[in-house]
């Protein structure tokens, strides 16, 4: 018999909203990945809700995909689901295992556990008669953990959402990934990146460090450094069209990475010093040069894709790449390529229109988001 863990209040009716923005990657794709290497990545616009209200029971809708209320009970560490699950249980793995660290973390802190519904959903981008959501798994997973941490009168700094998101999202990936998205979601803005170290976070996991422990540790290798955006600074974000898998694709990565590590570090180590360039630059307003850097971010990431038999710049990315050279700015593929989005950086907006109209004459797809500034917050 599973001994469920959700006492009832229902004194006053509450009702949280929170939401977390969406996600690019300016430089130092792929690198991330290796531990010490950093990155630039950049919050956008488009958010994923999460709204949490009082109930009897755990119930959990999630409006992108169509699950209306699957209800559920926690027993101490899982949830225990009322419902069949078997068609949905991959679309649930996000919300499931944010759900499940908020309240472990909660019981830890001797936190009162209280029943409650709630939904997410994510703020879509139509082009066409095609949806292009920016509501990915981190942007989920960090708005449900917020929220549900505040419906228990739980208020969480930033760096516990952040360390927590990432607990939740890297089980739920399957132990891959640089969390850097979890980041963008969490902190917002323009930032530097490296990421934490994965067998430190997996040993104090494994060994059944309590949480309150593993999020009031200095996590090995892990860094979140804020950059000023000059004024001028114009990102645009171009869809070409096609779909990609992270997870698969950082596997296959893994396994080539296996058979020839030396010209794998080779090639990572070019990615990684073009992010080097491009911090420096930015951090010097050299305006120029970090443009240049991001072209170049742009060769090595497909000369990686080559070597690895990986789509990671397909021939819309290309394109859109020389387009944006082409009005002396620069362009690349965004996050892990294989298609999605592309963005072009420059710093005027005559240069940016052109290079717009140009991606439209050639088939891509502008998208209309913009920077984020605030990272996740209450609605």
């Amino acid at each position: 018999m599973l001994t469920r863990r959700i006492w009832l209040w229902r004194a006053s009716e509450v009702n949280k909203h929170f939401s977390a923005p969406g996600k690019q990657f300016i430089s130092g794709e792929w690198a991330i990945l290796e531990l010490g290497t950093k990155g630039i990545v950049a919050a956008v616009n488009k958010r994923v809700h999460a709204d949490v209200k009082e109930n009897d029971c755990i119930s959990i809708s999630i409006d992108d995909f169509g699950i209306k209320g699957l209800r559920a009970d926690f027993d101490g560490s899982r949830l225990v689901f009322r419902d069949d699950i078997s068609s949905v249980r991959d679309k649930l793995q996000f919300i499931k295992e944010a759900i499940e660290i908020s309240l472990m973390f909660l019981d830890e802190q001797k936190i009162s556990l209280r029943a409650f519904s709630i939904r997410t959903w994510g703020e879509d981008v139509s082009i066409g008669s095609r949806k292009l959501g920016f509501g990915s798994s981190a942007a989920s997973t960090v708005a449900v953990i917020a929220a549900v941490l505040n419906f228990h009168s739980y208020n969480a700094g930033k760096d516990e959402v952040y360390k927590l998101s990432t607990i939740a999202h890297y089980y739920a990936q399957g132990k891959v990934g640089s969390a850097f998205d979890v980041a963008a979601s969490t902190y917002g803005g323009v930032f530097v990146y490296s990421r934490f170290d994965p067998q430190w976070l997996t040993a104090k996991i494994e060994r059944r460090a309590p949480l309150s422990a593993i999020l009031n540790d200095k996590w090995p290798s892990l860094l979140v450094e804020n950059l000023d955006i000059p004024d001028e600074f114009i990102m645009l974000i171009g869809w070409t069209g096609d779909s990609f898998s992270t997870s698969a694709a950082i596997k296959k990565m893994n396994e080539k990475k296996a058979s020839d590590e030396t010209t794998y570090r080779a090639l990572m180590e070019n990615i990684a010093n073009c992010a080097s360039g491009a911090m420096e630059a930015w951090k010097n307003d050299d305006r120029k040069m970090f443009m240049r850097c991001l072209n170049e971010n742009e060769l090595c990431l497909r000369n990686l894709g080559d070597w690895a038999d990986i789509p990671i710049e397909t021939k819309e990315l290309r394109l859109l790449h020389e387009i944006a050279m082409r009005h002396g700015a620069a362009g690349k593929l965004s996050g892990s390529g294989g298609g999605d989005c592309g963005i072009a950086v420059c710093y005027d907006r005559k240069t940016a229109e052109k290079i717009r109209n140009d991606w439209i004459h050639a088939g891509l797809q502008p998208v209309d988001a913009a920077l984020d500034f605030k990272g996740v917050m209450e609605e």
